[in-house]
């Protein structure tokens, strides 16, 4: 996992608005070191956090192996302990966002995001997209009848907010073996537009039709959100 570097589009997006190749950098929920290793060998002053523990210890041993001096945190994005102003950039890729539970929590990141940027930071992070009502598909039928009568009515429906998932997934890291249960929200183009504008982030571009690469092609890639810290 941590060698397959930045997919395509992000790679697009960083070139395009992390033009300051000595700027400090913030990856969220970077994992093993998928996309902090190759931004640190494009010379950028790198932190990476993860709240996964785990995580950041495989990171820690990968960077050591590669011979790469790499700064790796635990973290919570919704108590970063940085200073105000702290950095240039910030990404959150993979979805990392949105596997924050809670809408308020999901809020509480993004003004954290915020705060640690400086004036004019860029903040760049992915979803997948839930379409409106009227392309919903029996899936999200399904989901609402859940959310919206089966827990009212009092039935154990672990979802938080309509748009919500549960599912269970192998790890993706080759040196443990592990299913995880996992949790994501998905939302819609309109919802995470209101929350960065309450968050108080300038939209600068929503991009949702670049594949991850040549060889992962989807039938619907992750959307792009690129975001400004305006004054």
């Amino acid at each position: 996992m941590a060698d397959q570097g930045l997919w395509d589009s992000e790679m697009h997006f960083v070139e395009k608005y992390f033009t300051n190749s000595r700027a400090r950098v913030l990856d969220l929920g970077c994992g093993t070191g998928r996309t902090t290793i190759p931004l640190v060998q494009r010379n950028f002053d790198v932190i990476g956090v993860d709240l996964t523990p785990a995580m950041i210890e495989t990171a820690v041993e990968i960077a050591a192996e590669k011979d790469l001096t790499i700064k790796y945190e635990v973290g919570d994005a919704t108590r970063l302990h940085y200073p105000d102003g702290f950095f240039d950039y910030v990404l959150f890729s993979n979805q990392g966002w949105t596997q924050i539970p809670g809408r308020k929590n999901r809020l509480a990141a993004l003004g954290e995001i915020r705060r640690v940027l400086k004036s004019g930071g860029i903040f760049i992070f992915t979803t997948h997209q839930r379409a409106g009502v009227r392309r919903w598909t029996p899936f999200w039928i399904k989901q609402a009848f859940r959310f919206y009568v089966l827990k009212r009515l009092g039935f154990a429906i672990p979802e938080m907010d309509f748009g919500d998932r549960f599912f269970n997934r192998d790890s993706t890291d080759d040196r443990r073996t592990y299913a995880n249960r996992q949790y994501i929200h998905i939302p819609t183009l309109h919802e995470v537009k209101s929350v960065l504008e309450k968050a108080g982030f300038a939209l600068l571009e929503v991009n949702g039709s670049m594949q991850i690469s040549r060889d992962d092609v989807r039938k619907y890639p992750p959307v792009f959100f690129v975001c400004e810290k305006s004054a």
